[in-house]
């Protein structure tokens, strides 16, 4: 089974971070861009060298480079669907699996009940899986900060499922048919643990799987309307959504075989789809309290540890997004409020968006 993003693959990137300084504003909810590519003139050295880098190494994507609201450099590369040349080309507007970087969302939507005391991050599981006997030793705070010690559903799929369920889903998912909707809770109960509750971190997707779930009791709504109502509408993401393939690129494996991950089954963990645009505007709203209160934003940024879908590395805050055939780069820059977003219709094994990156931090000259 392909992976959404792993432990491994998050450390990695860590020190591919950066960014550079300007103020925020409220404001860009409202952003509408119509335009296929934006250039600030004032960098136009570095947009030129950054340009024929991503045309050498055959880029295929969309890249965003922001300061605040005031995007840089956006452009889209390559077609949306590179086995139909009619499709049009990626544009700032094309749309992509966004895998993990859904994480982020999802801790918001937690942190919103939380702040309204509808949940607490002592309250053990066990109250929402009655029937998962080790929920008892597992807090929601755990879940939030990836210390569960729980087996992850996809990333180490035959350890949580019995083997033969495993290979089914396999099956299921590169066919791009459904899976049963709430299986990952159905196995819940027979799942062992991986280490001992709270005694270290352990990314796994199951975590987040959890809290959407929990989310869905909590407020009486799928995870889906919650979302939608709660997050994307508030922060204008127009584009964004948790719908299975609803997006305007695709992208294929080595066998050039276009799948994902089936519907619901990666609720909460990585789900979306979503623009640059989007996830910019998603950047500063989330800094700026308009999904969550100023005090927790600062709060979990303070936290050295992963917290509520975010890796923190001195100033910045960053998820990276690895699905069956997109892979996505997202890393803001909470004291500069500047942004650095790729996403990718091709599966990370072929190109690799925390490098490109990288790469695009180096051409401008960005610092930690």
């Amino acid at each position: 089974m392909k992976r959404l993003q792993g432990i491994q693959f998050f450390w990695k990137i860590i020190s591919f971070i950066s960014l550079i300084a300007l103020s925020s504003c409220s404001s860009v909810k409202k952003m509408k861009i119509d335009e296929d590519c934006i250039k600030n003139e004032n960098f136009a050295e570095q947009i030129a060298q950054a340009e024929e880098y991503l045309v050498n190494c055959n880029f295929q994507g969309t890249i965003l480079v922001a300061q605040n609201k005031d995007i840089i450099y956006a452009k889209g590369f390559g077609l949306s669907d590179k086995n139909d040349k009619e499709s049009p080309e990626n544009s700032i507007n094309t749309t992509y699996e966004i895998g993990s970087i859904t994480k982020q969302m999802t801790g918001a939507a937690i942190m919103q009940l939380i702040e309204k005391k509808k949940l607490s991050p002592d309250t053990t599981i066990d109250k929402f899986f009655p029937n998962f006997e080790h929920g008892k030793n597992i807090t929601v705070g755990m879940l939030i900060n990836m210390r569960s010690g729980l087996y992850d559903y996809i990333n180490a799929a035959s350890d949580f499922f019995p083997k033969e369920i495993a290979n089914k889903i396999e099956k299921q998912e590169y066919n791009n048919q459904p899976v049963e909707k709430n299986i990952v809770v159905d196995y819940l109960g027979q799942t062992q643990t991986l280490t001992t509750p709270d005694t270290t971190f352990f990314y796994c997707n199951t975590d987040y799987y959890l809290l959407a779930k929990i989310l869905e009791q909590v407020s009486g709504m799928s995870y889906k309307d919650y979302m939608k109502k709660y997050i994307f509408s508030p922060c204008g993401m127009t584009h964004t959504n948790c719908n299975f393939q609803e997006t305007t690129a695709k992208g294929y494996d080595y066998k050039n075989h276009y799948y994902s991950f089936p519907e619901d089954f990666a609720i909460g963990c990585g789900d979306v789809n979503s623009n640059v645009i989007d996830l910019l505007k998603w950047n500063l709203q989330l800094s700026e309290g308009k999904v969550i209160k100023k005090k927790s934003y600062k709060k979990i940024i303070s936290e050295k540890n992963y917290s509520y879908g975010l890796i923190k590395n001195s100033n910045s805050v960053l998820h990276a997004g690895n699905t069956c055939v997109f892979n996505s780069y997202n890393v803001f820059n909470h004291k500069t409020k500047t942004s650095i977003i790729v996403l990718i219709n091709q599966p990370v094994y072929k190109q690799n968006s925390s490098q490109i990156a990288e790469k695009i931090k180096n051409i401008f000259s960005f610092e930690y």
